[in-house]
């Protein structure tokens, strides 16, 4: 088994219901459970434990209030000719007038990244953020009818309607039986409770 992956991310809440969006996905794709849906602020890779935790402590000062979000669009990510997830991507808050939700997210993620990857001794990430859901991967690569069909359920498929709250991040990791459940989430806390590093 390969070494398990690292990340810091977006909590998104389970009461936002989005895997109840999934039960009708066609055959071919894996969706994620409720539990394993997240936004990603930086993604660790393959490092070890304690490089992870060196990245939670750095974002540890961080506080930023919690942003109220709703969905914009179905995408498929990776190469068009091979996608490699299928995610759900945020939009403005329908309730806000400023419409600022989803730069407010990206700017988040952009700012929080930078100190969490130097501290782990990884290369920095420059590029435009793109806050997402991920919801769903593919179970086989390169079956062009599995393709196809998912291509034509995103088209077709209602978005969600409801608005949630992304009021938490999280260190996460692979977890230990991932025929399960994808990721366990090692350390948890409030966006805007950040702590004194001491």
């Amino acid at each position: 088994m390969p070494r398990a992956n690292w990340f810091l991310a977006l909590v998104v809440p389970e009461q936002a219901g989005l895997s109840q969006q999934l039960r009708d996905l066609p055959p071919g794709q894996r969706p994620f459970q409720a539990a394993d849906l997240h936004i990603t602020v930086a993604f660790l890779g393959a490092c070890d434990r304690t490089q992870a935790w060196q990245a939670w402590r750095a974002i540890a000062p961080l506080q930023h209030p919690a942003i109220a979000v709703a969905a914009a669009a179905w995408r498929a990510m990776g190469p068009p000719e091979h996608p490699s997830a299928y995610a759900l991507t945020l939009g403005p808050d329908p309730l806000q007038d400023q419409g600022q939700s989803s730069r407010l997210t990206a700017t988040l993620i952009e700012r929080w990244r930078e100190p969490a990857l130097a501290a782990a001794g990884l290369p920095s990430q420059r590029r435009p953020a793109l806050p997402h859901i991920t919801l769903a991967r593919p179970r086989r690569r390169g079956m062009e009818q599995d393709r196809t069909a998912m291509a034509s359920w995103l088209q077709q498929a209602p978005l969600p309607q409801q608005r949630f709250i992304l009021g938490e991040i999280g260190l996460y990791t692979w977890a230990s039986d991932r025929q399960q459940q994808l990721f366990r989430l090692e350390a948890r806390r409030p966006l805007d409770a950040g702590q004194s590093r001491g």
